[in-house]
């Protein structure tokens, strides 16, 4: 646009037309600077619709068939999450050939009929866990952390009730009088409580206390103690 003259000064004008709000689109070569492009294009003929789609946006992928996928199943018994697309006669056909131990040998496919009757989880004989019930049954509020002491008195009493267990079978009360005389956990291994009652019996055996017998009593009861685990088959 030529320029106009306004009181003896040239002045340029303009026109809003040549003025570019919106930048044009970028070319075929356009690469994105945020690693994916956010421009609204329509899709391309003959391209896989995304996973998203309804069965109508799709067709049916058998070959020769220009019908309407119906809806989608699994391709093979081997592949269940890899999904395939078919219209209704042929996800019918598809309905009919599945077999589930196709590809499987004979030992295989007699496991998985055999794990079928139990819904594949583990399972052991009646009466074949006796000892990890027993040891759920020791669990209780003694077992909790109590920081502030205020289940101490309850969490005492209820672990009284309940008795003491070692390795999941309960304790009679002369077994565990027998670990606290010797002053030994209830889980104690054999070798600790040998070891433990060889400690005692130096400590009040009167021989090596200068003939002293003050300590009998006591060593009479750790005697009592190791007897009784041994008796037990603890040790």
């Amino acid at each position: 646009m030529p320029p106009h003259r306004i009181s003896g000064k040239s002045v340029k004008i303009v026109s809003l037309a040549a003025v570019h709000h919106i930048r044009p689109m970028p070319k075929k070569d356009y690469k994105p600077r945020l690693g994916f492009d956010i421009r609204v294009k329509p899709p391309t003929r003959g391209a896989k619709p995304p996973a998203w789609a309804k069965p109508e946006d799709r067709d049916c992928e058998r070959k020769d068939c220009d019908n309407q996928a119906a809806c989608s199943l699994p391709k093979s018994p081997r592949e269940p999450r890899k999904l395939v697309w078919y219209c209704l006669a042929h996800a019918r056909e598809h309905n009919k050939s599945w077999n589930y131990f196709d590809g499987l040998s004979d030992a295989e496919a007699k496991a998985a009929r055999d794990a079928n009757q139990y819904g594949g989880r583990p399972t052991w004989s009646m009466g074949k866990n006796d000892r990890a019930r027993a040891s759920l049954n020791k669990t209780g509020s003694a077992d909790l952390a109590d920081a502030f002491g205020v289940l101490g008195k309850e969490a005492a009493s209820a672990s009284k009730m309940r008795g003491q267990y070692r390795d999941g079978k309960l304790l009679t009360k002369l077994q565990a009088k027998a670990f606290d005389t010797m002053a030994l956990p209830y889980g104690a291994a054999s070798g600790n409580i040998r070891k433990r009652y060889a400690e005692l019996v130096r400590r009040f055996h009167p021989d090596a206390n200068d003939g002293d017998r003050s300590a009998e009593q006591q060593l009479s009861e750790v005697v009592k103690a190791h007897t009784i685990m041994k008796k037990a088959k603890f040790l």
